[in-house]
């Protein structure tokens, strides 16, 4: 009876190794696929330069510079749920505040 018990546990963990090697074996073939068809970029958005920020709600913010993001420390005021706030600064110096999921998207000038 105890060698039942082994071939059972045996084929199940063959079974779940299988699985993981082939999962990984597709994924690996559809990246491969898809750098063919659009290759990832490397490039990113950086501080100092000017950029058009278009909001969730349809406000913009022209010709700003992307000064970084801000973390809260811990006994820091913050909003309910606004850490990692992005922070801008307008050509006249004053700086915005933005929650980065309000963002929709950033364009370069």
């Amino acid at each position: 009876m105890p060698e039942v018990w082994a071939v059972i546990v045996t084929v199940i963990l063959l079974l779940v190794i299988w699985g993981i090697i082939s999962s990984k074996l597709k994924e690996r073939k559809r990246r491969k696929a898809r750098e063919k068809s659009l290759p990832y970029v490397e490039d990113n958005i950086h501080p100092g330069v000017q950029y058009n920020v278009n909001l969730n709600d349809g406000r913009k913010f022209l010709a700003v510079e992307l000064v970084g993001s801000s973390t809260i420390d811990d006994g820091q005021f913050s909003f309910a749920g606004w850490e990692g706030m992005l922070v801008l600064k307008q050509a006249d110096g004053k700086r915005i505040f933005l929650k980065q999921s309000a963002v929709r998207y950033i364009e370069e000038l």
